[in-house]
This record gives C-alpha cells, sequence and structure tokens, in this order.
C-alpha cells in the first residue's frame, strides 16, 4: 500500500517591503521548499502575501485563498516560516486550528515543528501567537510615538508620493501647482462644491501628482491638509481603523514654508469638515435650477400659515419652473409656481442690489470680524490641547485624566469650527462684491454652484406668494429672508 504524498501549500508575508522587490517573501519560499522536501511533502502552490501587516487587519488576499483551497480539500499541509506570518491575531490562530481538525491539515514551520493534532502542539502555536501578538503591539506603540514626536517637531512625514504644491524634497514650494492650492481654497471658501471644481480643473488638464484627475476625496484631503499652511498636523489611528481622519491635530509650525495662511486653512478646515457641507453644497451638484430648495412656498394653509415646503424644479410644455411639489405624506400643497428664467434674473438683480449696498457691505465686514475672533478662540483651544498631550507624555497626568481634559475641549473646537464655517461662507463674498457691473460680469462667469454660493450667502431663503392671476410677472410675489 502506497500512502500518497502530502499536498502542500507554501505561504509568505513580509508586512514591509521599503524596497518593493519582495526579497523578504523570496527568502522565506526558499526556506519552506527545503522544509518541504526534508517531509517529503509535494509543493502545490505558493500564496505571498508582499508588504501586508496582519496585525492592522489589512485585506490579506492570498491567505482568504489559502482557506478557501484547504475547506476545498485542495490542500493538506500548510508551511511558512514562523506562527506570526501566517496570522499576529489569536483569533484568527484558533480558525487554522479549526481546520487541522476538520480537515486534518497539518502545520509546519522552518523555525520550528508544530503539531496542531496534540494538545501540546496548540499550546505551542497558541503561545507563539500570543507572543507575536504581544510584539506587535509594543511596536505599533512605540510607531505611533515615533511618529508623534516627528509631528511635534514639524519633521517631514516620509512615504507616498510628493505633496501637491511642493517639489519631490517635501520642503520646496512648486508655485507652479501652489497657485491652484491657493485657487482651490479659495473657491472652497466660496461654497463651491469639490466636484465642480474638480471637473474645471479636469477641463483645463490640472493633473494631480500621480497623473490623474482629480477626485472631490482627494482634492478635499489635499485642501483640508494643516501642511498647505506651513503646519505639523498628527492624526493618531489606532490599527482597527480603516480610514484616516479628515482634520489631525496641528501639533507645530512645520519646517517646510506655508501655501496659504494659517487663518485661511482654518477657515477651509472648518468648511469641509462641516457634516451639513455634503448636502447643503455636493446635493447642488445635480441641481439644474438655481433656487430649488431656497424658494418656500408661501401659499397660505387652512389654519392660515404659509406651506413652507421648499420648490424645486419642473418643466411645464417644455417651459422651467420652479412649483411646490405634489409630494405624497408631505406638508406641500402643490399651489404655487413660478417661471424660473425670469424668477433667477430676478433673484441675480436683488442679490446684487444687495451686495452694492454700503450698509450690507458693512454686515459682512462685521461677520468677518467675528470670524477673526472664532479664529483666535480655535487656535487657543489647539494649544491647549498641544499642552495637555505633553503633560500626559511627560507622565504628570494619567490617560484618564487626559481623555476628561480633552473632551470639552473637543466639543468646543467642533462647535467653533462649524460657526466659522459659516462665518466663512459669507466674509468671502467681501472678494465678490464691487461695482454692480463689475458683479454683473463675475455672475456671467460662475457656474451654477457658485452662483447658489452666492446667493445662499446673502438670503436664508426666499418666500413666494401665489401669483395674481391679473399680472403675467409680479416681483413682489418675492419676499426675501435676508441674512442678518
Amino acid at each position: 500500500m502506497t500512502t500518497s504524498k502530502r499536498r502542500a501549500a507554501i505561504y509568505c508575508r513580509i508586512s514591509q517591503d521599503r524596497g518593493g522587490a519582495g526579497l523578504g517573501v523570496a527568502r522565506q519560499e526558499e526556506d519552506c521548499r527545503a522544509l518541504c522536501e526534508r517531509k517529503g511533502w509535494e509543493v502545490i502552490a505558493v500564496y505571498p502575501d508582499n508588504d501586508v501587516s496582519a496585525y492592522s487587519g489589512a485585506p490579506r488576499p492570498q491567505w482568504q485563498e489559502l482557506l478557501t483551497d484547504v475547506r476545498a480539500g485542495r490542500v493538506d499541509a500548510v508551511v511558512c516560516w514562523h506562527v506570526d506570518r501566517l496570522t499576529r491575531s489569536p483569533r484568527e490562530l484558533e480558525d487554522v486550528i479549526d481546520l487541522a481538525d476538520r480537515y486534518g491539515l497539518e502545520l509546519a514551520t522552518v523555525s520550528g515543528e508544530i503539531d496542531l493534532a496534540t494538545p501540546t502542539g496548540r499550546m505551542i502555536a497558541r503561545m507563539l501567537g500570543a507572543a507575536a501578538r504581544h510584539e506587535a503591539e509594543h511596536k505599533a506603540e512605540r510607531q505611533k510615538r515615533q511618529r508623534r514626536q516627528a509631528a511635534e517637531a514639524g519633521k517631514i512625514s516620509g512615504g507616498g508620493t510628493r505633496p501637491f504644491g511642493f517639489d519631490e524634497d517635501r520642503v520646496t514650494v512648486r508655485e507652479s501647482e501652489a497657485e491652484f492650492v491657493r485657487e482651490g481654497a479659495r473657491r472652497v471658501l466660496a461654497s463651491e462644491s469639490l466636484a465642480s471644481i474638480c471637473r474645471d480643473w479636469q477641463a483645463r488638464g490640472i493633473m494631480s501628482t500621480a497623473g490623474k484627475p482629480w477626485k472631490p476625496s482627494g482634492l478635499r484631503r489635499l485642501l483640508a491638509s494643516a501642511r498647505i499652511s506651513g503646519r505639523r498636523e498628527h492624526t493618531p489611528r489606532d490599527g482597527w481603523e480603516g480610514t484616516r481622519p479628515l482634520l489631525g491635530e496641528i501639533v507645530a509650525d512645520a519646517v517646510w514654508p506655508a501655501i496659504i495662511s494659517p487663518e485661511m486653512s482654518d477657515r477651509v478646515r472648518a468648511v469641509l469638515s462641516d457634516p451639513d457641507r455634503r448636502k447643503r453644497v455636493e446635493g447642488t451638484e445635480r441641481r439644474s435650477y438655481l433656487l430649488s430648495g431656497i424658494l418656500r412656498c408661501a401659499k397660505p394653509k387652512d389654519d392660515g400659515k404659509p406651506c413652507g415646503f421648499g420648490m424645486s424644479g419642473r418643466p411645464r410644455s417644455g417651459v422651467p419652473r420652479y412649483v411646490c411639489p405634489n409630494v405624497p405624506g408631505t406638508d406641500a400643497c402643490a399651489g404655487t409656481a413660478t417661471n424660473a428664467e425670469r424668477t433667477d434674473s430676478h433673484v441675480r438683480e436683488m442679490v446684487l442690489g444687495a451686495l452694492e449696498s454700503p450698509a450690507f457691505i458693512d454686515r459682512l465686514r462685521g461677520t468677518d470680524d467675528a470670524g477673526t475672533e472664532l479664529y483666535d478662540e480655535i487656535r487657543r483651544d489647539e494649544e491647549e490641547l498641544e499642552e495637555l498631550a505633553g503633560d500626559m507624555g511627560k507622565r504628570l497626568i494619567s490617560r484618564k485624566e487626559w481623555m476628561m481634559a480633552r473632551q470639552p475641549i473637543d466639543e468646543r473646537l467642533q462647535a467653533n469650527r462649524t460657526r466659522l464655517a459659516k462665518v466663512s461662507r459669507m466674509a468671502v463674498l467681501l472678494d465678490f462684491i464691487g461695482e454692480f457691473e463689475d458683479m454683473e460680469e463675475r455672475w456671467a462667469k460662475m457656474n451654477q454652484s457658485q452662483r447658489r454660493a452666492v446667493v445662499t450667502s446673502c438670503v436664508r431663503s426666499i418666500e413666494v406668494i401665489p401669483a395674481n392671476p391679473r399680472k403675467r410677472w409680479d416681483p413682489d410675489r418675492f419676499v426675501f429672508n435676508w441674512v442678518a
């Protein structure tokens, strides 16, 4: 009776392949093949996960494929260099032990024999797995501390492609790109959507450092980064977090120069981190009507109160109109409509007329002063967070004390950033206002998203009274609720 050879699968993994050549994986495979030859096992496949950490929880496609082949009965044994190459998670190790029970899977490692069929072998595997987990957690903690120290010193963070706006040394400003960073910041402060900016840049041939068209997500991270204001940002992230937060903690002035001022950067960051921005601005990209949602139906209901429902664009016989929609299950009365073209023109005239008023300009300047006060408050809170982190690093306070002290500061920061975002949307109009004819010219060159930003910065809403059947066009139907 002949005994068939074990069908062995080699699994290789290296967490960081800095050279990108896969040499670490290749060395593991060579040692594992030698082990299979000594055991008389047939190597049927190699599953390499190069530059993938088991501790971080990142997907390991080759590891998943190996488990699938084991369950399908195509693999009898798994060979690796060490148990920690399989996994640094005790939970995943238990999955391997379960596979050994169910399918008679054998495990062999170059670093020593492990027999998963015996209690002693399993105990050794679990001890090795626990030790690997412990070492990985300590390594991660050391790396986190090193990254924070580098950030607090204002040093350059390595890795990845060069940041847009800077040369390969990551310090020298590349002016040909920096001008677009400044342009993007100004347009965001004008409440233009990121998608609108990306489409415009693509049409003009402005590409990212990877040579690809800009996407809203990438542009958002660029403009929200403290780097472009010459400041060092630290964004701690635990291993289980899949997405890095948009805003980190500003911990120091950087060793590179600023492209935009810290004040402008803080306003951009406040706008882009505003949770209501996506609903308020990004949603306008799907609108072909300027005033959808801004116009409010003012037809009296049975109780005498106005309908108040937001009007939306609906054409009739090819003619664009704004209507109070007939939406089942809502309070919309569906009893008010107005010609879209004439309404847009009337609202434009009213808004530009208001922006020509010295009183309205003074009001906007007042909101700009309020923004300066908010900016100062935000900077004070950020400095307090830096001091708290320093106290914890020196062990003057415990982690619990640090978290308790940090919470109210974080809440105050979030509230002030939200307020600053709203102030900025109005203050940025100071770059738009001028002589009536000049504003008309600027308006004509704007896209719909930019025009809507101007309108929403001036008015909260516009009530539309039902039409008088005796008048074809009545501008008195429109009641403006101006920004106070």
